[in-house]
């Protein structure tokens, strides 16, 4: 396959491309609940619990019947029946972790075709009833009042789910019931912070792309940006970071045969920023073709010093060559407004930058051949593909050196992003790959793409345990297309550890397009990976719509209507 280079192609991508921003930079959010800390906790609760007792009442005394099922139903159930074989739960896998201000629970499952009808029963240690659901469908979403209740209450505990499938004919159940699904949900102790802001092309053969959003929590999402909005030959949005306040995100236009950086207002007005925020020649600079992937740092956005990096690929200003560039945000004058950080010991192109919070450090993806800002391959003579890192020195780089356990020559590492606190670098990790006839693969969404873990100083790669479906639903990674992991913009405190949240899409549903995923990951006191967790559906999102490159930010987006 041919490196996808032309101008567009991320942006015509009908699986979703590659086209995205350096996702989360900076922000805080609010820990939901307080309590004590280690497994049990105060509430009892397998995580640390929320600082409450209980016993409390949140789950309804009596089980849910939905649909014309027989009264006595429950009873039936009772009965004994076969310890295996009933439903697959697929969403949310067991042992995954929620976040306690995540949307209502949605539970999805698959199961045998001769089972028609099913007993869903979540247990939850300081709560004075378990909820029970039977029904005929195969989903069952928790009540919003009943999910803000037990979030309020039971935060830090296990909702243990029992999932059990029956035949049912003419009211009576005539085989099973079977038990498919045991195992915990987590709720987590703290909340999740921030709005994420994601890519899409539209269902399949609409070519509508946009950037569209929503806050954690929200039921749906809302559209930030589309071409129309930007007005004049735009054709595409794509590649965007937030700027570190949360009001405007910076992005990639696609124009007639042009791509270029532009900043907009994420409040689904598109206003241009204030001259005194960006100025004229600094708009003037970042609109000039050929650049893409725009990131920002907290530490250099103020009225003094504001600055946005990309990359930029230029026949004469960079000589033909994808260089990391800076732009200063306040620039007079186009001459002394911008300038190419040196990469030394790091002849190659760049792709796909991520700057740390605290002004520091740039990591990138360097490969003999990049292209569109975040698309990187190699070739027969270079086979590599490396994340590297080189320091800011106030817009002059210096020294370019591998990132240690994300520049295995064994594997291709691209797609970084730094945690919030600037601890960690998650970033996408696969095996070299050649296509059927003969040339090289690239990073553009691989499908035997994982998503990885290192410290970021370097040290030993950690696979998420948010590659893998639930087990039993018989997807296995690689060869989902796990992609473009991006951090949520703070990481929660609680009971000693930090808890750091995770978004990237993957095409492991039915549908096969690119869905939105989050997953949690906890350090301990020393900042080790302590856990990973498997990754919940976004139920916000729309379904049938390629949804990818997310960046997750305080976002100052509007609520969905």
């Amino acid at each position: 396959m041919a490196l996808a280079g032309a101008l567009g192609a991320s942006c015509s991508s009908e699986d979703g491309g590659v086209a995205g921003g350096s996702g989360a930079v900076t922000g805080t959010g609010a820990t939901a609940g307080s309590g004590g800390g280690g497994a049990g906790g105060n509430g009892g609760g397998g995580l640390g619990g929320s600082g409450a007792q209980g016993p409390f009442s949140d789950f309804p005394k009596e089980p849910e019947l939905e649909g014309s099922l027989p009264s006595d139903l429950a009873s039936q159930f009772s009965a004994a029946g076969q310890t295996s074989g009933g439903p697959c739960l697929s969403e949310p896998p067991t042992d995954a972790l929620v976040p306690r201000n995540w949307t209502p629970l949605r539970f999805e499952w698959s199961a045998p075709a001769e089972q028609n009808v099913f007993e869903l029963r979540l247990h939850v240690k300081n709560q004075t009833n378990d909820l029970v659901v039977y029904t005929t469908q195969k989903s069952y979403s928790m009540a919003a009042s009943v999910w803000k209740s037990l979030t309020q209450h039971s935060g830090g505990e296990d909702i243990e789910v029992t999932l059990r499938g029956a035949k049912l004919d003419s009211g009576k159940i005539t085989a099973g019931p079977f038990t498919g699904a045991q195992g915990p949900v987590h709720l987590a102790p703290v909340a999740a912070p921030g709005s994420v802001v994601y890519w899409t092309t539209g269902p399949a053969g609409s070519g509508k792309t946009a950037l569209k959003g929503f806050s954690i929590g929200d039921t749906s999402v809302t559209t930030v940006l589309t071409p129309a909005i930007v007005g004049g030959d735009t054709t595409c949005v794509a590649c965007h970071v937030s700027s570190p306040d949360g009001k405007h995100t910076f992005y990639v236009r696609d124009g007639n045969k042009t791509r270029s950086v532009d900043v907009r207002s994420v409040d689904g007005l598109g206003t241009p920023p204030a001259a005194t925020v960006v100025s004229p020649t600094a708009l003037t600079l970042l609109g000039r073709t050929n650049q893409s992937a725009p990131v920002t740092s907290k530490a250099r956005y103020s009225a003094t010093d504001a600055v946005v990096v990309n990359v930029f690929n230029e026949p004469t200003a960079t000589a033909g060559k994808a260089e990391l560039v800076w732009t200063d945000l306040h620039a007079t004058t186009a001459a002394s407004g911008w300038g190419i950080f040196a990469r030394t010991g790091d002849p190659r192109p760049v792709a796909s930058p991520t700057w740390w919070h605290d002004g520091s450090t740039i990591a990138y993806v360097s490969a003999p051949i990049t292209g569109e800002g975040v698309i990187a391959r190699v070739t027969d003579a270079d086979p590599t593909m490396d994340i590297y890192t080189v320091a800011y020195n106030e817009r002059k780089g210096g020294a370019a050196t591998p990132l240690p356990g994300a520049s295995d020559p064994n594997f291709w590492e691209y797609y970084p992003v730094i945690s919030p606190g600037d601890a960690l670098l998650a970033f996408n990790r696969c095996a070299p790959r050649k296509e059927s006839d003969g040339t090289w693969a690239d990073s553009y969404n691989e499908a035997t793409g994982e998503v990885f873990v290192v410290p970021a100083k370097g040290g030993t790669a950690t696979r998420l345990a948010a590659n893998d479906p639930a087990a039993c639903t018989g997807a296995t990674s690689p060869g989902l297309t796990n992609s473009w992991p991006r951090w949520a913009p703070s990481a929660e405190p609680f009971g000693g550890k930090k808890y750091y949240w995770v978004v990237f899409s993957s095409m492991r549903r039915d549908g096969k397009n690119p869905q939105l995923f989050i997953s949690g990951v906890v350090t301990d006191g020393a900042g080790a990976i302590e856990k990973t967790y498997p990754a919940v559906y976004v139920t916000a999102q729309v379904a049938d719509e390629n949804n990818h490159t997310p960046a997750w930010d305080m976002f100052q987006v509007k609520p969905p209507q």
